[in-house]
């Protein structure tokens, strides 16, 4: 059962311009998010070395603090993240910032990322 956002917005009113020094990709894989309270799934979005945006079935609030498992190819290992944290959130969607990653996750999502821009049409 989804639990309804406390607001419809939590991002700043003051847009402002954020420099992003990885790539993000879209990509569409389902995540479980763990904190103290509960566990949920969800759908990442798009993922950079750094973080990634999700779309949950729970409200979060920007600070929580979850870790995370899923599946970044088809068949392929499971990831885990040991620390993730939330930094905004626009109803269900919410972005995380990766705090503690083992070198294993990371290595695999670098993989990803690498494969996605080589194969990108941008790239040529």
């Amino acid at each position: 059962m989804a639990i309804a956002p406390k607001s419809p917005s939590s991002k700043s009113k003051h847009a402002r311009f954020v420099f992003r020094p990885y790539r993000r990709i879209p990509t569409w894989r389902v995540l479980y998010y763990l904190s103290g309270e509960f566990v949920g799934k969800g759908v990442v979005t798009n993922l950079s070395q750094l973080g990634m945006r999700v779309q949950g079935e729970h409200a979060v609030e920007p600070g929580l603090t979850v870790a995370l498992r899923l599946t970044l190819v088809d068949d392929g290992p499971t990831v885990e993240i040991e620390q993730a944290t939330v930094r905004w959130v626009d109803g269900y969607d919410f972005g995380l910032y990766f705090v503690h990653i083992n070198p294993a996750a990371a290595k695999h999502i670098a993989h990803l990322l690498s494969q996605q821009i080589r194969s990108s049409p941008l790239s040529n």
